[in-house]
């Protein structure tokens, strides 16, 4: 239909108008399905397991994203890999192997440095007064500005709740950003509120990494998603690659938690009502951030560490007893 241009003939400025009037179809997303399939070229497999739907429409634009002309040859030879994670994992999962999986593509160290550099933040007034911007952070600036957004729209939520006003998620996380702004005005002086942030990382990594720095070289590790002994991420399950890990280690404060065969931490029993601060962050780790009735996708804010046995039943308050549940599946679990 583009090259012998009858499309202007018929007075459209390009193909992609002709075709949209001809099927209803919305000319947006045709265009976006006219650059995947130009983009599928290079990947054979890809475009087959997206025939067969194996791969859906919310793997191929993950995918397509994570394509650049650093790892553009990786990922041309790791097509089956992922089209197998696709089949294996759920979708929040596959996207955490992504990640893993361009920390490995990209071992050099420049992917961080990037995100680094790229750390901005910009805003224009417009003609009728109205404020507009856009923003980057690397992965650790950006899980401390998401926890702290998220908590407070989680707030917000629950104020909204109860008086019975009606706002959208974005109108709440524009609310949210502005309230912590306020108060962040207001506190004055020096001081400033640091948001805790967990970075779960096996020992032996921990240690390679470490001996990596000391030793003046390069940090160069792959972190493996499967394997517990190499997982590298942030408590709700996002990749960090292991530079950003090495500035983590030269900062932090460490907690080691002792996990057996199957992946379960080793239990302490504690005789409490609620879970201790430290106890929720180890069953916020096992469950990698999720709430774990199958499906569902609840922000991290919304996540509570649960009594599998109620306590009110004798349950008792430990690890082997712990789960993690949003607010909304808790209440509907103390309702039932």
């Amino acid at each position: 239909m583009e090259g012998p241009g009858a499309f202007k003939e018929m007075g459209f400025r390009h193909a992609i108008d002709l075709l949209a009037d001809s099927t209803k179809a919305n000319p947006r997303e045709l265009r976006r399905l006219s650059r995947l399939g130009r983009w599928l070229i290079d990947f054979p497999v890809f475009a087959e397991a997206f025939a067969a739907g194996e791969l859906t429409d919310r793997h191929m634009r993950e995918l397509h994203k994570l394509d650049n002309l650093k790892v553009h040859h990786q990922l041309v030879e790791s097509q089956d890999l992922l089209v197998d994670a696709a089949r294996d994992c759920d979708f929040s999962d596959f996207v955490k192997v992504l990640g893993y999986w361009l920390n490995a593509a990209d071992p050099d160290g420049c992917e961080p440095a990037e995100e680094v550099a790229k750390s901005m933040y910009s805003y224009r007034k417009d003609a009728d007064g109205s404020v507009s911007g856009r923003f980057s952070f690397d992965a650790l600036t950006g899980q401390a500005f998401r926890r702290l957004l998220d908590v407070e729209s989680h707030i917000l939520f629950r104020a909204d709740a109860e008086a019975g006003v009606k706002r959208t998620p974005t109108q709440r996380q524009g609310a949210a950003l502005i309230n912590l702004m306020v108060r962040g005005s207001q506190h004055g002086g020096d001081s400033s509120i640091t948001p805790m942030i967990n970075l779960v990382m096996g020992q032996e990594l921990a240690e390679t990494i470490t001996r990596q720095l000391a030793e003046g070289l390069d940090v160069g590790v792959e972190p493996d998603h499967g394997d517990i002994d190499r997982r590298c991420e942030l408590d709700d399950g996002t990749p960090i690659h292991p530079r950003l890990a090495a500035t983590a280690l030269a900062v932090g404060r460490f907690r080691r938690v002792v996990f057996d065969s199957e992946s379960r931490p080793v239990d302490v029993a504690v005789k409490t009502r609620s879970f201790p601060p430290w106890m929720r962050r180890v069953v916020l780790i096992r469950a990698r951030g999720r709430c774990q009735i199958p499906g569902c996708d609840a922000p991290f804010a919304w996540l509570q560490a649960d009594h599998i046995t109620p306590h009110s039943r004798g349950g008792p308050t430990k690890l082997s007893n712990g789960q993690v549940l949003c607010d909304p599946h808790n209440k509907w679990k103390r309702d039932s």
